[in-house]
């Protein structure tokens, strides 16, 4: 009994240590350097090319295989932003699935690579105070079916004061979703900022997707809830 047991822990052992052998290595994907560099890693050993594809260049960048298969290759430097790209291997563009940070958009999600900037970069997450994104539904009568938008409130706004604010409406274009201007826009970061340093007066974002009837939603979906809920400014002026 004991050496049943011991031979198939021996067995379970062996197993593990094989399926170590053939995992795949450890990618960092993407890797920014200090200078606005950055290299970017693929695992493909069966791929016949692979390139990156990145936003804003009018050409991808060729990669080079390693012995153990993976693509690899060093671009930039690139100037502070965000950018969207996508790694294609042998024509077909793919996420990098070593990389969490996407860009969403209904037609092409792609994967999205951050080269920071100084603290004064308007997107950039800083040590100020920082508003809040409440997340609403609402059934669109005009469209007969349910809708969302977000709605920034800037800091330190108390539910239970008496100051009403005014709001600027964002809509999207087709292919983006409500969370697109502060997913990818990072639109409440930079309020944010704007904020703490005085160049902008404290307001609310209602952030929407508009695919059709954009106006007719608006006034019949997003003016009522918002005004139900929140402290604005009720006159064409202040919107």
């Amino acid at each position: 009994m004991r050496r049943s047991l011991a031979v198939l822990v021996w067995m379970v052992v062996l197993s593990a240590w094989a399926a170590l052998a053939q995992s795949p290595p450890h990618i960092v994907s993407p890797e920014v350097q200090k200078d606005g560099r950055v290299t970017f890693r693929f695992n493909a050993p069966n791929a016949g090319k692979v390139e990156v594809e990145l936003e804003g260049q009018a050409h991808g960048v060729a990669m080079q295989k390693d012995d153990q298969g993976t693509w690899t290759v060093t671009a930039g430097p690139y100037d502070p932003d965000i950018y969207g790209y996508s790694i294609v291997q042998d024509g077909q563009p793919l996420i990098d699935p070593s990389n969490q940070l996407m860009k969403p958009n209904l037609l092409s999600t792609e994967s999205a690579v951050h080269i920071p900037g100084p603290a004064t970069t308007p997107w950039e997450l800083n040590d100020v105070p920082h508003g809040e994104l409440h997340h609403h539904f609402f059934h669109s009568k005009t469209a007969d079916e349910i809708r969302d938008f977000y709605v920034y409130t800037p800091p330190n706004y108390d539910t239970r004061g008496k100051q009403e604010y005014p709001v600027l409406y964002l809509l999207h274009g087709f292919s983006d979703d409500a969370s697109g201007w502060t997913a990818v826009g990072r639109a409440n970061v930079i309020l944010d900022n704007l904020i703490h340093q005085g160049n902008s007066i404290q307001i609310f974002l209602s952030i929407r997707r508009e695919i059709d009837n954009n106006l007719c939603c608006l006034i019949n979906g997003n003016l009522p809830v918002i005004k139900c809920n929140n402290r604005t400014r009720d006159t064409c002026r202040f919107r």
